[in-house]
């Protein structure tokens, strides 16, 4: 006897929202190569761009919507229900 589970997420997570986390990533990516560099290269300069790297990935966090377990979504995407939990 074989058992079949089917995967449903239990958490709504955007489009928006997977894209912003890889924009993060990229940019702490990003920051940390020019921190490198900046370390070898004893550059003042690319540290100023390794701050200006991280306040966008700070700023970029912000922006993220908070995921909500899919059971308090009781129809269109805008619409929930905080009774519920």
């Amino acid at each position: 006897m074989t058992t079949h589970i089917t995967r449903v997420p239990d958490w709504k997570i955007t489009t928006g929202y997977r894209v912003l986390v890889k924009i993060g990533w990229g940019v702490i990516v990003l920051a940390v190569y020019f921190a490198a560099a900046a370390s070898i290269l004893h550059a003042t300069v690319i540290w100023w761009i390794v701050a200006g790297l991280a306040v966008v990935v700070i700023l970029t966090s912000l922006l993220l919507p908070e995921p909500l377990p899919r059971d308090m979504i009781t129809g269109s995407r805008n619409h929930i229900d905080a009774r519920r939990h």
